[in-house]
């Protein structure tokens, strides 16, 4: 057991073993061995999954928990695979989300078999490659890379759902901006500059007593920038473009296109700002953000955010990092 925790990668509530070179027996002694040793040790019961690829062998806990009902399933064998995604709902792979479950099922897929026999033009066609990823991984081809080691994004994205409705311009501006500083964050950790940022946002699908409403802004930028501030200059423009009186917005957010490395030769505007100040400024700031939490110093316009974003009564508890969550038994 030693040996294995330098091939080991945990995630939030599970853990993923690289064991190579590993016969089926060796497998399932290792999966029986370490289930023994969580529920004498923690006292909780595990499902563990065997497969030839991450995916797969987090689809093989899905069927020891809720198909098989033994604990453990071994996905080596490529007829157990597909006896296995035949019974499998679509939603329950590993990286298959809601929506995802309901674009499929308008194509006739519900299951993971037909999901992982779909002809790849049309993943590639219909869906980014995070799908393609995932239909390889059924297919038993490695394409996740557990250390999360994938290189920098193309695009950034942050949005939310806000708890409750934003009817001023103020607020809708005030949410956009802290996005887009949120998202210019994530941006400089990468080392990339963005080209343009495109802003949205619209009303809630379940409003009855108007009609929906969206709308999408896009910025683009005299040179690239990784500036919070040149963000929230243009998501402020935006937010006057897409404002409507009357309307009661229920989500909105900015995404980050054309990212290019930071150090990239690129066409400056001879009336433009300075890169080097912006690039000190913005190192300060993430580094007091790093140092003191997220937030501790931030662009004045997000002050202005009126009202929480999220339900508080909707979050889960912290039980391994708040005390005061932690359940009373008498």
């Amino acid at each position: 057991m030693p040996l294995l925790r330098q091939k080991l990668h945990r995630t939030q509530d599970e853990c993923f073993i690289h064991a190579h070179g590993m016969s089926d027996h060796q497998l399932h002694q290792l999966a029986i061995q370490a289930r023994e040793r969580v529920l004498a040790w923690t006292g909780l019961g595990t499902g563990a999954g065997i497969g030839p690829t991450p995916t797969l062998a987090k689809l093989g806990s899905y069927g020891a928990k809720r198909v098989l009902k033994t604990g453990l399933c071994n996905l080596m064998s490529p007829i157990d695979r597909e006896q296995l995604l035949a019974l499998t709902p679509v939603g329950e792979v590993w990286g298959i989300g809601p929506s995802l479950t309901a674009r499929l099922a308008t194509m006739g897929v519900t299951t993971a078999a037909q999901f992982a026999s779909l002809p790849r033009h049309v993943i590639e066609r219909e869906f980014p490659v995070t799908v393609l990823r995932t239909q390889l991984e059924l297919n038993g081809i490695c394409a996740v890379d557990l250390q999360g080691n994938d290189g920098p994004r193309e695009m950034i994205n942050v949005s939310r759902s806000f708890g409750s409705r934003i009817e001023t311009l103020d607020a809708l501006t005030a949410a956009l901006v802290e996005f887009a500083s949120m998202a210019a964050g994530r941006l400089r950790k990468q080392g990339s500059a963005a080209s343009a940022i495109r802003v949205y946002a619209r009303t809630s699908p379940f409003e009855t007593k108007s009609a929906p409403y969206a709308k999408t802004v896009t910025v683009p930028f005299a040179q690239p920038a990784s500036d919070a501030r040149v963000f929230a200059k243009a998501v402020s423009q935006a937010a006057r473009s897409i404002f409507k009186p009357g309307i009661r917005f229920s989500k909105a957010g900015v995404l980050l296109m054309g990212l290019q490395p930071a150090s990239a030769m690129s066409q400056h505007d001879l009336f433009g700002y300075d890169n080097t100040s912006q690039d000190r400024l913005m190192s300060t700031l993430d580094e007091i953000n790093s140092r003191f939490g997220r937030g501790t110093v931030k662009l004045a316009r997000t002050i202005e955010l009126a009202g929480p974003r999220t339900r508080p009564e909707s979050l889960s508890p912290a039980y391994s990092c708040r005390l005061a969550d932690l359940k009373v038994v008498f």
